[in-house]
Parts: structure tokens; sequence; C-alpha cells
């Protein structure tokens, strides 16, 4: 099995698995988790570019789609939305929830694009993947995709999840080394620890401002 249908077969078993559906529903904790990263994307954009009406956006590995309406709520016009993703189901559901952004279906590595794109994103994408050399392979591609001057936007997990073997941490020194072509990378700590934000779901942003209860992070990789 290579590691495309490795990843495959893994969201399959998580599709029928009833902890990860509960962990994935919505609740006050995924709100206060979305709002805060949303929150930091706005401000890296904002300090980074003029303007957001020409900018050109790809996800990598979107999904349904759940973090494109962000974008296109700070002004990303649809026409310079590209969302990629592997997994067929997801596919349709971002077709038939964005009609008029460009949809690239399939692994991320045939995308043919060089340095086109002033933003290119990826949420819990490389924390999915296990096998180093296409670790290595997508973010060279994603490097190659940005155009010089343009952004890698990253956001991820830094510590393994004994009880989920199917996942693996990257922490700074990785994604430094992942992209060791760009001169400046910057971090920004963010989202309290799982199991501490879902029991103390109405405590987050007190109990989030002690950053080493924080297990994520939202790096931008300067092209």
């Amino acid at each position: 099995m290579n590691e495309t249908e490795r990843i495959k077969q893994t969201y399959k078993e998580y599709k029928s698995n009833s902890i990860v559906a509960k962990n994935g529903s919505y609740t006050t904790y995924i709100h206060n988790i979305v709002t805060e990263r949303q929150e930091v994307y706005d401000q890296i954009i904002t300090s980074h570019f003029s303007s957001t009406e020409n900018i050109q956006f790809l996800e990598a590995g979107a999904g349904g789609g759940s973090n494109i309406g962000f974008f296109r709520s700070i002004g990303i016009k649809d026409e310079n939305i590209y969302a990629n993703e592997l997994l067929e189901e997801r596919v349709e559901e971002l077709r038939s929830n964005f009609q008029q952004i460009h949809i690239l279906p399939g692994n991320a590595l045939k995308l043919n694009f060089k340095n086109k794109f002033d933003i290119v994103f990826q949420s819990t994408v490389f924390t999915s993947i296990l096998d180093n050399n296409f670790k290595e392979q997508l973010a060279e591609k994603l490097w190659d995709m940005t155009k010089p001057g343009g952004i890698i936007l990253w956001y991820d997990f830094m510590f393994d999840n004994p009880q989920n073997k199917s996942v693996k941490g990257i922490n700074k020194n990785e994604i430094k080394t992942l992209f060791n072509k760009s001169g400046k990378i910057e971090f920004y700590k963010v989202t309290l620890a799982p199991p501490i934000g879902r029991k103390f779901q109405n405590l987050y942003f007190f109990l989030n401002s002690f950053s080493f209860l924080r297990t994520h992070i939202i790096a931008v990789i300067h092209k």
C-alpha cells in the first residue's frame, strides 16, 4: 500500500469511528479554536499583503472546504481560489459547496503549477503523512507553487497522539528542515490542547493564555 492509499484507508476508518466523529462535531471548543486561528490568519495576511483583491490562493488538502469560507470572507475572489483534495467524497462536497472556485482532485504532488500562488495553505495535512519521502516531496511541491514574495501558510499540530498511530506531530525544527530554502519562517503557537479544551470549553481563552498548553503551530514560510 502506497502513502496515498494508506491515507485514503485511514480516513475511511475515521468516518466509521464514533469517537472521531464526536471529537469533530461542532462545539464551543471547535468554535474557539477556529476563531483563534482565523484571527491569526487575518493578521498575517493583512500585514503581508496590501490588498486581498488579486491574491492567488491554493489550499492543499482542502477537505470539504471548511477553511475556504474564511479566505473568501477576507476578500479573496472565487476565481482566484484553488482547492486540491485527495478523497473523492470530499471533492464532491467541495463541488457542492463552492461552484465558482477551481477544484483540483487527486494527489497534490501531481499539480502542475510553478510560482503561481501568493498563498499556499495547508491545515493538518502533513501530520497525516507518515512517509518521510512523501512529506519532503509535498513540501517541495508547495514551495514550487508559491510565487517569490508569497507565503506558505501552515496550521498543524506539534505532538504525537499516543491513541492515534495514523498521525505524527511536526515541530518547528522539522518545518525548518522541510522548508530549508526559506530565508524566513515565523511561528505562532495556538490551539488549547484538545483533551483540556474539550473538558473545559468555557474556559478556553483563560487556559489558552498559558502557552505551554497550546499544541498547534501556525507557520508563515516566506519565499
